[in-house]
């Protein structure tokens, strides 16, 4: 039709005569006749052309997408390691590749590369139709998770704990390696994160000694970290017991910062780890985006909020403050107990198999047991001692 055009222009036909006739516009006639009078000696001259542009600045380059693809293929080869974006965008990090490419970029050279395979996913929790608890809420700096990893060794045997904590709001974390989990460094590590990520409204941790400090039958004894969180006005959390997945959202961190992490480097020693992890935890809030804040970066959710951080300065107290109240949240079992660190409370039979919350006023000590309707079961003494253990 283009040739048909150009013929019948040079046997004398107007562009309009011939665009009517050909079912097409005057401006498409004068521009193949513009192309025939150009490129008369090119047989090819009435073909179509890609209107792509010749430059496209944004494009990702040969010699990145070569650097994705064998920053993968050094992951997949680690049976121990993940190999997802955020684990590729840090073994480029460490490669000193700079900027280092948003997600959206890995995955779309790995899909073009045809080496996408399916996400593993754990076994999906299937719930029992029991009510938890609600969180106090789900804005940034509400409510922390903090967990313990260890003991974990480096080559040379050097042994260390991990301590993480991530703020359920804005998923941004904190770290601190440890050389022991006395519960006295826990404390200071616990303050010491605080100072950088901000303190909470409540601390939500595990039944683990170390945290809750004390040990069965002095149920009484609280440790160093309870007593941190009380001198600041942070409200510890327990989670039931034997249910760890209460503290999901960390646990989800500790794989992270387990297979993304430590499992992808050698470190030569402590002060090596220590380095690393903290860059790696930076780079964690920077550039890990989450479907949770509509792809936002924890650092992101943050972008004009204000923090409450701690100061630098802070020493944790080394007696329990008479102040402040602890919650420890309970499922009540058949036998009607409500255990609390070794002291057993008995309710009533139509209270069981239901979650009910442990509220210890610390200087009234009281101890009050309310079910999720907001209905108090029991309301008694509960001693506790301002000795730390």
């Amino acid at each position: 039709m283009r040739k048909e055009a150009v013929r019948r222009r040079q046997a004398g036909e107007s562009s309009e005569e011939i665009a009517e006739a050909l079912g097409r516009t005057s401006r498409w006639v004068r521009k193949w006749v513009a192309r025939h009078g150009e490129e008369s000696h090119d047989d090819g001259w009435a073909r179509s052309r890609s209107r792509a542009p010749h430059h496209s600045p944004t494009r990702t380059s040969d010699r990145l997408r070569d650097l994705i693809l064998a920053a993968r293929e050094r992951l997949v080869a680690n049976p121990r390691a993940q190999y997802g974006a955020l684990a590729i965008q840090w073994e480029l990090r460490r490669l000193g590749v700079e900027p280092i490419p948003p997600r959206w970029t890995i995955e779309r050279v790995l899909q073009r590369a045809g080496v996408t395979r399916p996400r593993r996913r754990a076994p999906r929790y299937n719930s029992k139709g029991v009510p938890y608890p609600a969180p106090v809420g789900v804005e940034p700096g509400t409510t922390h998770q903090v967990d313990l990893i260890g003991p974990r060794h480096l080559f040379g045997g050097a042994e260390f704990y991990a301590m993480n904590l991530i703020d359920v709001g804005s998923h941004a974390a904190g770290n601190d390696i440890l050389e022991a989990p006395r519960p006295p460094l826990l404390a200071a590590s616990l303050a010491s994160i605080w100072s950088n990520v901000g303190m909470p409204t409540v601390a939500q941790f595990d039944n683990h000694s170390n945290f809750r400090g004390g040990i069965p039958p002095a149920f009484q004894h609280f440790g160093p970290v309870v007593a941190t969180c009380l001198d600041l006005g942070v409200t510890p959390r327990f989670i039931p017991l034997r249910e760890p997945w209460r503290n999901g959202v960390v646990e989800h961190f500790n794989d992270v910062w387990d297979k993304s992490f430590f499992r992808t480097e050698v470190f030569s020693g402590l002060d090596h780890l220590r380095a690393e992890n903290n860059a790696f935890v930076a780079f964690h809030n920077a550039h890990h985006r989450y479907s949770a804040h509509g792809g936002a970066s924890p650092d992101e959710v943050w972008e004009n909020r204000l923090r409450n951080p701690l100061s630098a300065a802070y020493c944790p107290p080394t007696r329990l403050p008479a102040r402040g109240r602890i919650e420890v949240v309970r499922y009540v079992r058949s036998n009607r107990r409500v255990d609390l660190f070794g002291k057993r409370i008995t309710v009533a039979e139509d209270q069981t198999h239901q979650y009910v919350t442990a509220v210890i006023k610390v200087r009234a000590k009281r101890v009050i047991v309310v079910t999720l309707d907001g209905e108090i079961i029991h309301d008694g003494p509960y001693a506790v001692s301002r000795v730390l253990r």
